[in-house]
């Protein structure tokens, strides 16, 4: 056995472990298949170049569905139980080397706030904010949320009572790429659909907001989406 042969098993076993460990300890977690992450020009995001002062923003696991990528810059907490709408689950922590990258589905579980193309009311405030009182936080100016997305996106202020839901994410060792490849899961999805379905349905089409992503999926930096990002 060569050393390319040996070092894609134990890429290959470290990233089976790490599947298996989220079905073994999160309840609920509902399985897409993998969808890489790239940028405006099709390239797929390498997890060492990403910054970290804001969120990128990619649609997962449906065509409306957008889901903030972010990079912590340092390690994020370690596994821990939360407890969302859909029963308790254990989040796993970070992905990378560094377990540094997490991801999760940017609608506010308050009042399903969202980023649109126009605008965009919640955030990851990286360098802080008065809102947040420190950096490295997810706000939500429309109500006052502030999440802790290196604990999970758990609440820390606001009237906000679930924790952001968190994406699933996969990087490769070999190439540096970044996967999303599961949601936890979250009745949140399909009240979110039923809330804006006349807007989606103008921009998507009758069903179109309801298609999965298939095989990667275009990742930009939120004020690169949104023409307007709120501060707070």
């Amino acid at each position: 056995m060569d050393r390319r042969q040996f070092v894609g098993i134990c890429a290959a076993s470290a990233a089976a472990l790490s599947t298996h460990s989220w079905h073994a300890l999160a309840a609920g977690v509902q399985e897409f298949p993998a969808v890489k992450l790239v940028d405006a020009q099709g390239v797929p995001l390498k997890a060492a170049t990403l910054a970290t002062h804001q969120a990128y923003l990619f649609n997962y696991p449906f065509r409306a569905v957008p889901c903030f990528l972010i990079n912590l810059g340092k390690p994020s907490a370690k596994a821990q139980l939360l407890s969302g709408e859909s029963g308790s689950y254990e989040w796993p922590g970070g992905a990378g080397a560094q377990h540094n990258l997490v991801s999760y589905i940017a609608i506010c579980t308050h009042q399903m706030s969202y980023p649109n193309k126009a605008t965009s009311v919640i955030r990851y405030a990286g360098d802080g904010s008065e809102l947040a009182e420190k950096p490295g936080m997810i706000v939500c100016c429309a109500h006052g949320s502030v999440f802790d997305p290196a604990a999970g996106a758990v609440k820390v202020s606001g009237p906000a009572e679930q924790p952001l839901i968190p994406v699933r994410l996969e990087v490769d060792p070999l190439d540096d790429s970044i996967s999303a490849t599961g949601v936890a899961a979250n009745e949140l999805i399909e009240r979110f659909f039923q809330a804006y379905k006349v807007d989606f349905i103008a921009e998507y089409g009758p069903g179109g907001y309801r298609q999965p992503v298939e095989a990667s999926a275009r990742t930009v930096l939120l004020d690169q989406f949104s023409k307007t990002v709120t501060n707070c």
